[in-house]
């Protein structure tokens, strides 16, 4: 069976669930790394670094009081967060605003959440968030979601540091690209032992259909 290209499908699947960048990444990606991807980045409301009310209730096991006050709350953040995206403000700038509505947004999940929630909920990354929903969407066992958890996080520090390599060696275009395709076969063959047939097609399915929908450069060229 073709293997899957994996590398390719983390970056369509972040897209769609908007989740390519993380509050803690924010504030240390380069330039050069934000025109690299910023042809997948989508022109959204929302904070992508919050994972979805419904992933928190799963779990976090949310009361209903809670579920009910923490879609206010994500609501409100996503709201200033979309103001923000729209002002005419330098890199630093918005990088300061956006920060400091993160801070907000923590102190006031204090209010709403147990200390044992939100030791659970700072956690929580791109890497569990994505797992997820693919958990969720390919029906995977909880076995499944644990290996696949451990393979993408094995894959995010891997490409960390070959990109770190390819820098201070002074790797050329080619040979960064021929590591990372040995790197995606690496990948491929552990997410195919992971999968069944089944699951396979059906992630199949769901890419091809995400594949086709029009992605949105930022206005400015920044990644938020």
């Amino acid at each position: 069976m073709k293997g899957l290209q994996w590398t390719q499908m983390v970056i369509v699947v972040i897209t769609l669930l908007c989740t390519i960048a993380s509050s803690a990444q924010e504030a240390t990606k380069q330039s050069s790394d934000t025109k690299a991807v910023q042809s997948f980045t989508r022109t959204a409301s929302s904070d992508p670094a919050l994972p979805p009310v419904s992933m928190l209730l799963r779990l976090l096991s949310l009361t209903p009081e809670q579920e009910q006050k923490l879609r206010q709350v994500y609501a409100e953040h996503n709201a200033s967060y979309a103001e923000v995206l729209q002002q005419k403000l330098s890199a630093k700038e918005r990088q300061e605003k956006l920060r400091d509505l993160r801070r907000n947004l923590q102190k006031r999940l204090e209010f709403v959440l147990t200390p044992q929630q939100l030791q659970k909920l700072r956690q929580i990354d791109p890497e569990s968030m994505l797992v997820d929903r693919l958990t969720v969407a390919l029906k995977l066992t909880e076995a499944q979601s644990d290996q696949l958890l451990q393979v993408m996080r094995e894959q995010s520090a891997s490409i960390r540091a070959l990109e770190k390599q390819a820098r201070e060696e002074g790797w050329s275009e080619q040979q960064r690209k021929q590591k990372l395709a040995e790197l995606r076969k690496q990948i491929d063959e552990k997410v195919n032992k992971i999968l069944t047939a089944e699951q396979q097609q059906k992630l199949r399915q769901i890419l091809q259909g995400e594949a086709g929908k029009p992605t949105t450069p930022s206005n400015d060229g920044q990644k938020p």
